[in-house]
């Protein structure tokens, strides 16, 4: 049932948004699709949506930004390419499978800088982060409707908040907040966006990989580590991404498990 209902909104939104240029997205030369999403679209999960038999997510690689002109500017974006990784992971009850997600993308990028529950703290990530061509944060995340700005991420002694991330230098950097919400952002006039990612963003990132909603946290482990191990093989980021979803399809077919991650920036 709950199926059902997800599948008969996510088919309302592509016969709206999606349908009426399928005719050329069938004729295109290739399976990337960038989304420059406008007002509250910002806010829907484009690769989920669905003709009734597949979903975009099937056919394309998506990724999304808030602007053209961003969109050029993070593809002009290079990381420093050292090689340098800091993977942060802080757990609780409500979501005990944050440090084994973090030991698991760890793995993946030799020499990662790792820091757990009571070391992932404000100043470390502060610390590790800057001059990292990959970020990876595990961790609650909470999106303040009410003021953007406060949208942040618990680390183990406080949140980091959305207005303090601007000040690194994380130029270039894959920046991945594994946490509920991080996508989500107030959009005001003339569609500028306020949150978690114009945050990191304004800090340099060239890509994000980052959530539209409450996520679950064992799924969201399984997911991150298919993303690495994708990204080991290889594969461009929306590429590696797009497999890790379909990979996780096959078991979790609602797209509550598989579609809350989206793809911002460079591909």
């Amino acid at each position: 049932m709950l199926i059902q209902s997800a599948q008969r909104v996510l088919s309302e939104l592509y016969d709206a948004l999606l349908k009426p240029i399928a005719p050329c997205l069938g004729q295109a030369q290739t399976n990337k699709l960038v989304i420059v999403p406008h007002g509250l679209l910002h806010h829907v999960p484009f690769h989920a949506l669905s003709d009734g038999e597949r979903y975009v997510l099937d056919d394309f690689e998506v990724s999304c930004i808030p602007s053209a002109t961003l969109w050029a500017l993070c593809q002009q974006r290079r990381a420093p390419g050292l090689g340098r990784a800091a993977v942060f992971g802080v757990a609780d009850s409500l979501i005990p499978a944050a440090t084994r997600e973090a030991h698991t993308v760890a793995q993946q990028l030799p020499g990662a800088m790792l820091r757990i529950d009571e070391h992932a703290t404000l100043a470390e990530f502060q610390s590790c982060a800057p001059g990292c061509d990959w970020v990876h944060l595990a961790c609650h995340g909470f999106f303040r409707a009410d003021n953007p700005l406060f949208s942040s991420l618990k680390l183990h002694d406080g949140w980091l908040m959305a207005a303090d991330v601007p000040h690194l230098d994380l130029q270039g950097a894959l920046v991945t907040l594994s946490a509920c919400e991080s996508g989500r952002s107030q959009v005001l006039a003339g569609d500028e966006l306020v949150g978690l990612s114009r945050a990191f963003l304004g800090a340099g990132a060239a890509t994000l990989i980052t959530s539209l909603w409450l996520v679950n946290d064992e799924t969201t482990a399984t997911l991150m580590g298919q993303l690495y191990a994708a990204l080991a093989q290889g594969n461009s980021r929306a590429q590696a991404l797009r497999q890790a979803q379909l990979d996780l399809k096959v078991s979790h077919a609602h797209p509550y498990f598989w579609a809350p991650f989206v793809l911002v920036g460079q591909r």
